[in-house]
């Protein structure tokens, strides 16, 4: 099995934030480790890493603590891999995709890589669609790139960025944490850097 996707969360509608996207992303992880799966790639959440951010505090109540069971089910997923998993190309590897704030299905259109923008260590965030985030997460699934090694991501349109806390207001200019775009998946994948969780400051 080249690679396997981990698409599920809890929701207003029900599920157990715990069991779901911490416990389940972990498991799932492990059965990925044992078959020797190429890559999970895991649907996170931006903000996850940011507990004092507005859209962290928000989701995390309005679900049941699903926040703080996403971040404990990243942290967790990533000691499993780092300790299990070889250096060597041909071992499992994981990414954590984190999208920003999903619009609305009647919302819900391709526009493709010219008009999203990724980067990572959980400071910017913004809005994309579900069908965008859909074929994102497939076209990182079925990359053999080594750069989307054990890394995490955040996904969202270029015209919606903004800072998750206003502190981090200044990244959005300074250059200190680069803003990727491209035409193709492979422009937009190609400076995507392995083994980032969250940008310290």
């Amino acid at each position: 099995c080249q690679s396997v996707i981990y698409a599920a969360s809890a929701s207003k509608k029900g599920g157990n934030a715990k069991e779901i996207d911490n416990n389940g992303v972990v498991l799932a992880g492990e059965a990925c480790l044992k078959a020797h799966v190429s890559r999970y790639v895991v649907l996170s959440s931006t903000a996850v890493t940011r507990p004092k951010s507005l859209g962290y505090i928000f989701t995390n109540v309005s679900v049941g603590g699903i926040m703080d069971e996403k971040r404990k089910g990243e942290e967790r997923l990533s000691s499993i891999f780092n300790s299990q998993a070889g250096s060597s190309p041909l071992s499992s590897s994981y990414t954590i995709l984190r999208p920003g704030g999903l619009e609305e299905p009647k919302k819900n259109e391709i526009l493709g890589p010219s008009a999203l923008e990724i980067s990572q260590g959980d400071v910017l965030a913004g809005i994309v669609s579900r069908a965008d985030l859909a074929e994102v997460t497939v076209e990182l699934a079925l990359s053999n790139v080594a750069n989307l090694r054990n890394t995490a991501l955040e996904l969202y349109y270029t015209d919606s960025v903004q800072p998750c806390e206003g502190r981090f207001k200044p990244l959005l200019s300074n250059g200190a944490i680069p803003r990727l775009h491209g035409d193709t998946y492979e422009e937009l994948f190609r400076d995507i850097q392995p083994n980032i969780d969250f940008y310290k400051s």
